[in-house]
């Protein structure tokens, strides 16, 4: 299809690529984009970054361990995980929590993320971000590990040497999610548009769709 005449949509969502509603929100989120460059919409997808746990240690920590103190105990995390597993299961969204060690710090996985918006835009930046997610929730692996990041990098289709090119970005993580927390979101994934909220919470396809063709109409750039 000739998409040439499409209008653009921006549309910025902040996530955490340890949020496993953000990995789902993603799974349907992909789908909806397709169907709405089919109606004449295409969306500029931005990921903007968000600490679920600010103060994890750089180095990350034992998942169980974490979340047993986190949620009170780890019958409660299993039982938090079964649900996260459930929904994955109907949004094509694949958890393999048995294969998870670590909690990581997420940082130096988000400055990755801007780097790759920086030098190969949108497209590099959505494959690296499906890239991440996958290898964290379906294959356990470390994201806080530099050099698994650096694999993930390549296979991506980042120019080689990325991880170091970005760790000067650290900083720009932390500010922009002290900004989007200042904006008073308080949890992921959300969706900015306009610069502005505009809604919070993993959506089916069709509550994409809905939401973001309203934007649309809306006017809202």
């Amino acid at each position: 299809m000739d998409t040439k005449h499409n209008r653009t949509l921006r549309l910025q969502v902040v996530a955490d690529l340890i949020c496993p509603w953000c990995f789902i929100g993603k799974r349907s989120l992909d789908q909806a984009l397709r169907i709405l460059a089919e109606q004449g919409l295409d969306v500029d997808v931005d990921w903007l970054p968000y600490q679920l746990n600010p103060a994890m240690p750089t180095e990350g920590m034992d998942r169980k361990e974490f979340r047993s103190t986190r949620f009170g105990s780890w019958e409660n995390a299993l039982a938090m995980d079964a649900r996260a597993v459930e929904a994955g299961r109907h949004r094509g969204a694949e958890f393999n929590y048995q294969l998870q060690n670590r909690t990581p710090n997420t940082v130096a996985a988000h400055a990755l993320v801007r780097l790759a918006r920086s030098e190969g835009g949108a497209d590099l930046q959505e494959r690296l971000v499906d890239a991440l997610f996958a290898a964290y929730f379906t294959h356990g692996q470390d994201i806080g590990d530099h050099a698994v990041l650096a694999q993930i990098a390549d296979e991506a289709g980042m120019q080689s040497g990325a991880v170091m090119r970005s760790l000067q970005g650290h900083a720009e993580i932390r500010e922009i999610d002290d900004a989007v927390h200042a904006m008073g979101l308080s949890g992921v994934p959300s969706y900015l548009v306009g610069g502005k909220l505009f809604f919070s919470g993993s959506q089916d396809v069709d509550g994409y769709v809905v939401r973001l063709s309203a934007a649309n109409s809306a006017g809202v750039r």
